[in-house]
Order: structure tokens, then C-alpha cells, then sequence
């Protein structure tokens, strides 16, 4: 399995690190073997909203050699959603196995039409500019529409990383990435459209 994480200026890093952590163990832990994931931009480096910089592996690859593209959310989203060039490169993802975004990620993958006719979430703050690109928006932490899984507020990175661990492992090995995280989240409704 190949993952595209999807970085760009003012991005908000949680989003992006509360996913990733629980990811990676994936592979630390050996459960897929062939687990590999590249940082996808379309320049060399990012930054967030404080300056701290990334540099990337992939400059706008074509994201349909990737079986998920996942995309965070930020200040840059505002901007990014009606940024044509951005919008062209994300939309090359259309045909991939999953479309995974993280608060206002959500607007970026509902500006390149992956939401239509969906439900999904975003940040709380977002939910009216969520509206126009997807048949409803819920109120809610996670909501997974068939293969287009999107969270809520920044927080909810870390639990949409497990439950993409439970999704593709089981509930089991992904309670054995949960326990070794020492992580003890609540109890929380996730939305499945089917």
C-alpha cells in the first residue's frame, strides 16, 4: 500500500503528525509489509503557519500511482480551494483506493469533486463552507462515505489514523497500535454512509 500525504503552506501539522503516527506504526509494527508513503507537494518545501518547514520526497506527482492520498487541513486551505493548478494535481487522485482528509483538508478534496453526493465533515468553524461541496455535512468526528473518510477539528487526526489502522488491519491489531501509543481516547459516533 502507497500513501500520498498532500502538504502545502499553512498547513496545520497535527493534522497531518496525529495521522501519520498512528500510520506508521503499520509498518514499524510489520502488519503491511509494503507500506510506504511519500510527502506530495508542488514545491520543494512548506511551511506552516509559523515558519516551521518541510521539505517534501515528491513535487506534484501523479497521485493515481497511490492506493491513498490524505489531506490535512490549515489556513492554506482557504486559499488552496479555489487554486486551479492545485486543484488539477489533487483531481489526478479520483481513482484511488481511499480520499482521506482532516478538518479543512475537507475543502480542498470537495473543491477537486470527490464529496459529491456524500456526506462529510470538517472543523466545526467550517461547516457552512463544507456545504457546497457535498450533499450534507455532519456534525460529527469521522464520517466514512465509501472509499472518501474525512474528520473533524484538528484533534480528531489522531483517531482517524486508528481508525484507518482498524480499517485495514482489524480491530484488534489496530487496539495493539492504540495501547502501544498509550493513547485512550472516548468514546465518539462515527458516521458510515454505505
Amino acid at each position: 500500500m502507497k500513501i500520498a500525504y498532500i502538504l502545502f503552506d499553512d498547513i496545520t501539522l497535527l493534522d497531518f503528525i496525529g495521522f501519520y503516527d498512528p500510520i506508521k506504526n503499520i509498518k514499524t509494527k510489520g502488519f503491511i509489509e509494503n507500506l510506504s508513503w511519500d510527502l506530495c507537494a508542488t514545491k520543494k518545501s512548506i511551511k506552516d503557519s509559523f515558519g516551521l518547514e518541510i521539505v517534501v520526497d515528491k513535487i506534484k506527482p501523479d497521485l493515481s500511482n497511490y492506493d491513498m492520498i490524505v489531506v490535512p487541513g490549515g489556513y492554506g486551505t482557504r486559499e488552496l480551494q479555489y487554486n486551479t493548478e492545485f486543484i488539477e494535481w489533487l483531481k489526478t487522485g479520483e481513482h484511488v483506493d481511499y480520499i482521506v482528509s482532516i478538518c479543512t483538508g475537507s475543502l480542498l478534496i470537495g473543491a477537486a469533486e470527490f464529496l459529491k453526493g456524500k456526506t462529510a465533515t470538517t472543523n466545526f468553524n467550517e461547516y457552512k463552507a463544507l456545504e457546497k461541496y457535498c450533499a450534507k455535512v455532519a456534525q460529527t468526528r469521522i464520517v466514512d462515505d465509501k472509499n472518501t473518510i474525512t474528520a473533524g477539528a484538528v484533534a480528531s487526526s489522531l483517531d482517524l489514523g486508528l481508525y484507518i489502522c482498524e480499517k485495514l488491519l482489524g480491530k484488534e491489531k489496530a487496539e495493539e497500535i492504540c495501547i502501544g501509543m498509550d493513547y485512550h481516547p472516548k468514546p465518539f459516533e462515527i458516521i458510515t454512509v454505505t
